[in-house]
């Protein structure tokens, strides 16, 4: 018998016992130390370098099939989420959930209670401007400027699809007159609705001491939103196109996030978020053969993984999800890339100017002076400086490409925070 035909021999007994033992985990285990034995036997009766080749080759390629089907087949039933819900749309009864009463960071899953608080204002044809605190809004970002206005009904679908932390200041300042007056309505809403374990400090879902939620609260949430037609009608739009109703004539691209959207032979619609510190997040409805669930995942790190795990199971009979072991879970996170969900992000700079609000000798100072900011919409850091021998901590917000536009905030500071020293310094 000829090399060649011995090693197709051997691939073919392997893929049998492969086959067999994928199922057994203890068979499987036995299975690559025989595999594993065999390859070292063949090794040491090789008395070349070719012939070390022609006992490894077979060898590899019968057990790398092996490998990746195993892990495959763990992945399978596993989801990384950290909090996770699943509710029948029609009854709000649970049909499954893991950890759902959690308070965790909701990121941009936080903009449903905006729109929803838009959609139901009866102002959706006023147009409302841009202000300075709007346009210095960290990404995800229309990248609005001051003097423009636009629409209500245009930003709801902005903040929908697009996740812009703009729009949604923008939304907040023009319904409320503030962020925090706005912040109080989310909540009095989230309340009314039923979700008792939520606190919004934001309208975008930024980094914010005290701003959290659960999924089950946002499941329950988003089963009330999605009732409402024209919100129903913006998840459910993949792309289009808005335009300032003044102060430019530039049209503004929007793109939903959501990846299963007419991808997925589930019909899923839904809100996306990520922020380091919450991670991936989700909350939705799904359809399939005429039953509805409205769901939410919070805290994951293979979100649309998770999602499919979730929804085979609730559709489609399958066994449901269980968590991914923690030293498993750990290796996942530290090789996942930072992109690809959604785009709201902490503040970074991006300019060359920046406006210094404080320098402080200890770190709870800044802090809580930077928590305030932040709850006022600003894009802010805490940074921190050796002078003579001493840590320093320095709050800044911004960077700016334009030099007045950093005045322009300095100036607003000077007045919301006058016993702090503000300064426009250049990085």
């Amino acid at each position: 018998m000829s090399d060649r035909s011995r090693s197709a021999g051997k691939m073919d007994r392997g893929m049998f016992w492969l086959h067999s033992a994928v199922d057994k985990p203890g068979l499987f285990r036995a299975w690559c130390l025989v595999s594993a034995v065999g390859v070292g036997w063949e090794v040491a009766m090789s008395n070349s370098k070719r012939g070390v080749l022609k006992a490894i080759v077979p060898v590899v390629l019968l057990l790398w099939p092996a490998f990746t089907m195993a892990a495959s087949k763990a992945r399978e039933g596993w989801i990384t989420a950290r909090s996770a819900i699943v509710m029948d749309a029609d009854t709000g009864d649970v049909l499954w959930s893991h950890n759902p009463d959690e308070p965790l960071p909701p990121a941009s899953t936080t903009k449903v209670v905006t729109a929803l608080l838009a959609l139901q204002s009866g102002r959706l044809n006023e147009t409302f401007p841009v202000s300075m605190e709007a346009a210095q809004a960290p990404a995800s970002k229309l990248g609005l400027k001051p003097g423009m206005a636009l629409r209500l009904r245009d930003l709801v679908y902005a903040i929908m699809l697009n996740s812009a932390n703009d729009a949604s200041i923008v939304i907040a300042e023009g319904l409320a007159g503030s962020v925090p007056a706005f912040a109080r309505q989310m909540n009095v809403l989230a309340r009314r609705l039923g979700a008792q374990n939520t606190h919004f400090v934001n309208p975008n879902g930024l980094p914010a001491e005290g701003h959290y939620s659960t999924a089950r609260d946002l499941a329950t949430i988003f089963r009330h939103a999605i009732a409402h037609p024209l919100f129903a009608e913006v998840v459910a739009t993949r792309t289009g196109q808005i335009r300032p109703a003044s102060g430019s004539m530039r049209p503004i691209a929007l793109r939903n996030h959501n990846r299963l959207l007419g991808e997925y032979h589930i019909d899923v619609v839904g809100k996306t978020g990520y922020t380091r510190a919450a991670k991936r997040c989700f909350v939705g409805a799904a359809r399939f053969n005429g039953q509805q669930v409205t769901f939410a995942v919070l805290g994951a790190t293979d979100l649309w993984g998770d999602i499919k795990r979730i929804l085979a199971a609730t559709f489609e009979r399958q066994p449901w999800p269980g968590v991914r072991p923690p030293e498993v879970q750990m290796a996942r996170v530290a090789m996942e890339s930072t992109g690809g969900g959604d785009e709201t992000q902490e503040p970074r700079a991006r300019g060359r100017f920046a406006v210094r609000v404080g320098s402080f000798r200890d770190y709870a100072t800044a802090e809580e002076v930077s928590k305030s900011l932040k709850r006022s919409g600003y894009a802010v850091r805490v940074e921190k400086e050796r002078r003579k021998r001493r840590a320093v901590y320095r709050v800044t917000v911004g960077g700016f490409q334009d030099p007045t536009e950093a005045q322009k905030v300095a100036r607003t500071l000077r007045r919301t925070h006058h016993r702090l020293g503000v300064s426009v310094v250049q990085h």
